[in-house]
C-alpha cells in the first residue's frame, strides 16, 4: 500500500506549526507529501519556497500550474509520485541484494525491472488523501478545483489497483481542517462529498498536514 497525500494550495501558511517539519513527521510514518501550488506571474516567491520545502521533507513531488493546467497536473503528480515511490524501493532491495543500483544493471535487465514497476504501479494499493486549500484567496479557483479533483477520480478509477481516496480542507468550520470524506472507493460519495465547499478564513497548512497524518491512522483529536 502507497500511502500520498497531495496538498492544493495557491498561498503561504499563516497560521500553526510550520509545515515543512510536519511534512517530515508524515513522511517518517510512511506517507509521502506531495505540493500542487497554483500560481499566477504577480505572485511573489514566498508560497512557492515553502510548497517546494513541504515536498522535500515529505519525501514528495512539487508541481507549480495555473488555474486552467490544475487537473493535467493533479493527474501527473499523482502517478509520478507512486511511480517514484516503487522505483526508490526497488533501488533499495537490489541495494540490498546485489550491491548494485539501476544504473548499473545491464538495460535488457533494466527493461525488465521498470516494466515491473510499471505493473505494480498499476496494480498497488493507493491510499491517497487530497488536501485543498480553501482560504479566502482561493474563492475564485475552487470550481476549477473541484473539477480538477472530479477528473482525478475518473483517471484513478482507469488503474486495475484499488484506490481509497479522501478529501480534506483546511480551514474547516470552525476548525483548522475538516474532513470531508474518509477513505473510499466510491466516486459519488466522494463526488458528493465536494459538491459544496465552504471559502474563507486563513491558511493553517502545518495544522492541516497534521489533521492528514491522522486521517490515515483513523487518531482522534486532542
Amino acid at each position: 500500500m502507497l500511502n500520498q497525500i497531495i496538498l492544493i494550495s495557491d498561498g503561504q501558511s499563516n497560521r500553526g506549526p510550520e509545515p515543512s517539519r510536519i511534512a517530515q513527521l508524515a513522511l517518517n510514518r510512511n506517507i509521502r507529501v506531495n505540493t500542487i501550488g497554483i500560481i499566477n506571474s504577480t505572485q511573489n516567491e514566498s508560497p512557492v519556497f515553502e510548497l517546494e520545502n513541504i515536498a522535500e521533507k515529505g519525501g514528495g513531488l512539487c508541481e507549480l500550474t495555473d488555474l486552467q493546467n490544475l487537473s493535467q497536473t493533479l493527474s501527473r503528480v499523482t502517478v509520478q509520485s507512486v511511480y517514484a515511490t516503487i522505483e526508490e524501493v526497488v533501488e533499495q532491495e537490489l541495494k540490498e541484494m546485489i550491491d548494485v543500483n539501476m544504473e548499473q544493471i545491464h538495460p535488457k535487465g533494466r527493461d525488465r525491472i521498470i516494466e515491473m514497476i510499471d505493473k505494480i504501479g498499476n496494480e498497488v494499493l493507493l491510499k491517497c488523501l487530497i488536501l485543498l486549500d480553501v482560504s479566502g484567496s482561493m474563492k475564485n479557483k475552487m470550481s476549477i478545483a473541484k473539477k480538477s479533483i472530479f477528473e482525478l477520480l475518473m483517471f484513478l478509477g482507469e488503474r486495475s489497483g484499488e484506490n481509497q481516496i479522501g478529501v480534506m480542507v483546511f480551514p474547516g468550520r470552525g476548525t483548522n481542517y475538516e474532513l470531508l470524506c474518509d477513505f473510499t472507493d466510491d466516486i459519488s460519495t466522494l463526488k458528493e462529498s465536494i459538491g459544496h465547499i465552504d471559502i474563507g478564513g486563513t491558511t493553517p497548512t502545518g495544522s492541516a498536514i497534521e489533521g492528514a497524518i491522522k486521517a490515515f491512522f483513523k487518531e482522534e483529536d486532542k
